[in-house]
């Protein structure tokens, strides 16, 4: 009960400190299922509130969570053919803010993406389907500390992964 009070709470007042503030409003279109996943956690107590508002707070600082200021964003079509996700130090804990950086890396299609491992303990890339599930478009196997993995995004779409070792550790890559 006092978990639920102290979400509405602060949704209460992110809402209203947000709309407030800036007198725009948020848009939705589609939830990402990593989002959902991270709900879900904390609503099983599988995280704690201070892992769920700090994953809240770097959506935010990180804009991928953004109030919609009437310009459109677009991504360049004359862009670089390689992107860089990095898996920082203290990703494999659970609730550190050590998510992969960037989270959600927006690409032109045909971009190569090159993940790498900065972190001190061994880490995987699995594609994953939008409900979470594993599938067979690429997995990077062990990576080592100093370790990459490449793969070149051919199609448009939203691109799901996941580190298999450390499932809560999800990211996205959308191409355009």
């Amino acid at each position: 009960m006092a978990r639920s009070r102290i979400l509405y709470c602060l949704v209460a007042l992110v809402t209203f400190s947000l709309l407030g503030a800036t007198l725009q409003h948020a848009v939705a279109e589609s939830v990402p299922e990593w989002i959902k996943n991270t709900a879900k956690w904390y609503g099983e107590g599988k995280i704690s509130e201070a892992e769920f508002v700090n994953a809240i707070k770097y959506l935010i600082d990180n804009n991928i969570i953004v109030l919609e200021s009437g310009q459109k964003k677009t991504v360049s079509k004359t862009g670089p053919s390689f992107e860089t996700i990095i898996i920082p130090n203290g990703n494999s804990k659970v609730g550190n803010i050590g998510f992969y950086l960037p989270l959600n890396l927006e690409i032109n299609k045909g971009t190569t993406v090159v993940w790498i491992n900065d972190d001190n303990i061994e880490h995987t890339i699995q594609s994953q389907d939008e409900k979470g599930n594993p599938i067979s478009l690429f997995h990077s196997g062990l990576l080592k500390t100093g370790e990459r993995f490449a793969h070149k995004f051919n199609d448009a779409g939203v691109y799901h992964y996941f580190c298999t070792i450390h499932p809560w550790r999800i990211g996205v890559v959308t191409a355009s």
